[in-house]
């Protein structure tokens, strides 16, 4: 098997399994019954993201310097916009704007 030959068939397995992924929730859910599976991961989704974020924040932090302070005042912000809005994505956004600019200093 040549180059091109190995290529043309990587990317029709690629095709199909893009194609059956993106159409299994349309087959698996289109009852139209609620699933408390479904709703179970829809309730936690929001704060797995936030928690695999604060995670990968902290990882590779410098404890002896003032990134600590940075680090920590984005992180304040992200909870305390999640503690007043109740919005995961307005907490996610504004706590990652404010380490970033922090970062960029």
């Amino acid at each position: 098997m040549n180059e091109l030959e190995y290529l043309y068939i990587v990317i029709i397995a690629m095709a199909i399994s893009t194609f059956i992924t993106r159409l299994a929730p349309f087959i698996l859910f289109s009852s139209g019954k609620e699933s408390s599976m479904l709703n179970y991961v829809a309730k936690s989704t929001p704060p797995m993201v936030m928690m695999i974020l604060v995670i990968y924040m902290l990882k590779d932090v410098n404890y002896l310097s003032s990134e600590l302070l940075h680090t920590f005042i984005a992180l304040a912000i992200t909870i305390g916009f999640q503690l007043f809005k109740r919005n995961a994505l307005l907490s996610i956004v504004a706590g990652t704007a404010i380490y970033m600019f922090f970062v960029q200093m």
